[in-house]
């Protein structure tokens, strides 16, 4: 019963261990982020600027990482030398409702650069 109870523990303080701890910056709602799909509801909008303010805190984490802080990008690409960018979009994304046709290039999106190690190692915003 004590080796039972001593795996259980052992397993949940692995399990909450694990878990990704998002950087700390005042008014930045992660879960409005997540639920803002392709920034439709324009609430990514309202906090890119402080995404824009804190890039450096969002650097060094991996993919998986930036998963469990910002959601699931909205695109990524496969680059070159084992990079992977991904995309969240802010504005004017064609999935929106009421939104009239933009070019790729005229979209507002966040894009956050992963090397070959998987780390993110750049946080630009696109016409911002």
């Amino acid at each position: 019963m004590n080796r039972f109870l001593l795996k259980t523990a052992l397993s949940l303080c692995i399990l909450t261990s694990c878990e990704t701890t998002p950087p700390d910056i005042a008014g930045l709602n992660y879960e409005k982020w997540e639920l803002d799909k392709y920034g439709c509801e324009g609430d990514r909008m309202d906090m890119v600027r402080l995404v824009i303010e804190n890039k450096d805190k969002f650097l060094r984490f991996r993919q998986n990482q930036i998963i469990d802080i910002l959601g699931k990008p909205d695109n990524l690409t496969l680059y070159e030398r084992g990079q992977t960018i991904y995309f969240y979009y802010i504005m004017y994304h064609p999935n929106c409702p009421d939104v009239s046709y933009r070019a790729e290039e005229q979209r507002v999106k966040l894009e956050i650069r992963f090397d070959a190690l998987n780390r993110s190692k750049e946080v630009f915003v696109y016409n911002y």
